[in-house]
């Protein structure tokens, strides 16, 4: 009991810092997905609902892809050399094969919805999102300009 304890409490100091000590900025959308100013990429947490991942030309990498129910936060850092955004798309739409209008897709679009999103944000930034999700598929993507169409998506499922 006592070393899964300790094992708990960098990732909660982590949690407490990423989203008490930081504000959102104008990039945001609507639940302020919270900056943590040039951090070190984090490292997974080993708790199912606690998603660690990364952004860069032209990937997206997560440490699990599927969460349980519920409050699902995903920590994402742009290892990238450009900005990117990070949004959480409700579909049972395959895998990169959202259909696109010019470079990127239409928000909203049929078969699709967009939950929520960390606006675009900067090179060495990390940012959290916490959601309540439902059971369901659901891509993880940037939709910047041919940002989505090069690669930059990748399949979550909720059970």
């Amino acid at each position: 009991m006592k070393h899964s304890i300790l094992k708990a409490v960098p990732v909660a100091m982590f949690l407490t810092v990423a989203t008490a000590g930081c504000a959102a900025d104008s990039n945001d959308a609507s639940s302020g997905g919270n900056a943590i100013n040039n951090a070190a990429a984090p490292q997974s947490s080993g708790n199912s609902n606690i998603i660690v991942g990364t952004e860069k030309e032209w990937a997206i990498e997560i440490d699990h892809a599927e969460a349980k129910a519920g409050y699902v936060t995903f920590v994402v850092s742009n290892i990238g050399t450009i900005g990117h955004e990070f949004l959480v798309v409700k579909t049972d739409i395959a895998d990169g094969k959202i259909e696109l209008a010019g470079d990127h897709f239409e928000e909203p679009s049929p078969g699709l919805e967009v939950v929520d999103e960390i606006g675009e944000y900067a090179v060495g930034e990390t940012h959290s999102l916490t959601l309540n999700l439902e059971a369901g598929n659901y891509q993880l993507v940037c939709n910047l300009p041919a940002h989505y169409g090069a690669g930059m998506h990748i399949s979550f499922k909720v059970a």
